[in-house]
């Protein structure tokens, strides 16, 4: 089963706890709005963002657009996105037919030349995070291990996009990833490099250190916050004793000792011990499980190794495992008994807290609203970033790898409102040939065009063109209507068979055009239409 899996069933099971605590809310006894009002929450509005407006993508300018693709869901075209669910995390490119869109009602009604401006917001990002507090846990467990009451490492960090059509994608932030923590840079403005969950533990209060961490993600990873929302260990202890223990089944026993039964004294250990076969595990053994760091499986002949690697990964992986499997179990635990319900709604006034910017009621209503005919399976996509061990400036932490930087940089888009498949500057490439390329490269990169000089004529053309002129690929309408989109006058087109969809030549003649940071409506001529 695949990592989608688990965490589509997880979101599905937060919002229906939000939703349910929304709907009880509604014909509210005293009881639930006094345990709702008890549910701390952070002054972090002046710290979190406003949603940004929609950028505006290939599909807003193109006119008289064939009806053969679906568009982004976070486009103002509406529809959905041809890179989602699984698929997305594992690094889709461009689709087969990048320049036919969605039909239109009103594509008709467009006129060449009309301005396009972006639209207002189509979606929310809230950043979740499970930190490793310790209160509430007995002076003795051995969970303790390494960590004091003030300790708040934000040991799982998530980010959830919201749509308002009713989608969701899903991106986990790696606790070990390596960036600058926000608020800590010196007089010549060098920051402190560390674990970003470090950044969880550097301040007294939960709200100081919500504030940093929001911070760390949005000025690292470039995406906008909106809501946050924080729980801590005994939340999850609590909420599998609550539905009576979640079933696991392991092939050998297992063992991760406490640290005094360590051979390493200054190893941290959970305490985690099991047998062979199927277990159902209460809520304290399911926190050792999924906190152990040296997991060990015994053999046939009695011995102890390694079970799989000793690294914050594996346990990750590992935790992934149990929530696939929990969150299978306690959906049908808590839609089936009242008692649950509020058991849960008792555990949320103990152990969440949230941003200002949230209200459990009239927010839970609004997503009951919204989400009411969820589909896991089409409508929530799944995201993950590529990283790479390193060992500078922080040692055993995360980097995000170069190898992978399209890959990374296209799931940070979907945070930002970007399709996996939509046509913007950044994934457009500009082949810049003619008089004062130059300087119409450096015009066009400071609108995000990859961008770049090719010589004095266009590969594979014969002729000198007279004026200026935009070469496209049979698939390439999108890419070069959102070029065009900046020029004014329009260009002329031709065709050029050798080009892939997303990179056009535009051949400058001698009269320069005007690049224009603002976007108008283009007719691109079909692939049927273009002379080579």
């Amino acid at each position: 089963m695949s990592h989608r899996n688990w965490r589509t069933r997880l979101i599905l099971v937060s919002l229906a706890v939000l939703t349910l605590l929304g709907a009880v809310a509604t014909g509210a006894s005293a009881f639930v709005l006094l345990q709702l009002g008890r549910i701390e929450r952070h002054e972090l509005a002046d710290v979190l963002t406003s949603a940004p407006q929609q950028p505006v993508t290939a599909a807003d300018v193109l006119i008289e657009q064939p009806a053969t693709m679906a568009a982004n869901p976070d486009s103002s075209t509406g529809g959905a996105s041809s890179g989602q669910a699984g698929n997305a995390g594992d690094g889709v490119s461009v689709g087969d037919e990048p320049d036919a869109l969605s039909d239109s009602s009103g594509a008709a009604d467009r006129t060449a030349g009309e301005p396009v401006l972006p639209a207002g917001p189509a979606g929310e990002n809230y950043l979740l995070v499970g930190t490793d507090s310790p209160l509430g846990l007995a002076a003795d467990d051995p969970l303790r291990a390494g960590h004091s009451d003030q300790s708040r490492l934000a040991d799982v960090m998530m980010v959830i996009r919201l749509r308002d059509d009713g989608t969701a994608a899903m991106m986990s932030i790696p606790r070990d990833l390596a960036a600058e923590i926000a608020g800590t840079s010196d007089i010549a403005g060098t920051g402190v490099i560390a674990k970003i969950n470090s950044a969880y533990n550097r301040d007294r209060t939960t709200a100081a250190r919500a504030a940093r961490l929001i911070d760390t993600v949005e000025e690292n990873l470039d995406i906008t916050l909106q809501h946050f929302v924080e729980a801590d260990f005994q939340a999850f202890l609590r909420l599998v004793d609550a539905v009576g223990g979640v079933e696991m089944t392991f092939a050998r026993p297992l063992r991760d000792q406490p640290k005094q039964n360590a051979t390493d004294q200054t190893e941290s250990r959970s305490g985690f011990v099991t047998g062979a076969g199927t277990h159902l595990l209460d809520g304290r053994q399911a926190l050792a499980y999924v906190r152990s760091r040296h997991l060990e499986e015994q053999l046939p002949d009695g011995t102890w190794q390694r079970h799989g690697a000793w690294n914050d990964l594996a346990r990750t992986d590992r935790q992934r495992e149990f929530m696939r499997t929990a969150a299978a179990q306690v959906a049908p635990a808590l839609l089936a008994n009242p008692v649950n319900l509020l058991a849960v709604l008792d555990i949320a006034a103990d152990h969440l807290s949230t941003s200002d910017t949230l209200s459990i009621v009239n927010d839970g209503r609004r997503l009951a609203d919204k989400f009411a005919g969820l589909d896991v399976d089409a409508d929530v996509e799944d995201y993950e970033l590529r990283v790479v061990d390193i060992h500078e400036p922080v040692r055993w932490s995360l980097g995000l790898d170069p190898q992978h930087a399209e890959h990374n940089q296209r799931v940070l888009d979907v945070f930002r409102g970007i399709g996996w498949d939509d046509i913007v500057e950044s994934r457009v490439r500009v082949q810049v040939t003619g008089t004062a390329r130059h300087q119409v490269v450096a015009g066009l990169s400071e609108l995000g065009f990859d961008a770049e000089v090719a010589g004095p004529m266009p590969e594979g053309i014969s002729g000198v063109p007279e004026g200026t002129v935009v070469y496209l690929a049979p698939q390439g309408r999108l890419a070069a209507g959102l070029l065009v989109s900046h020029l004014l006058p329009v260009p002329e087109f031709a065709g050029h068979a050798e080009l892939d969809a997303t990179t056009v030549i535009l051949h400058v003649g001698d009269e320069p055009p005007r690049i224009d940071p603002g976007y108008r409506r283009v007719d691109v001529p079909s692939a049927d239409q273009l002379a080579p």
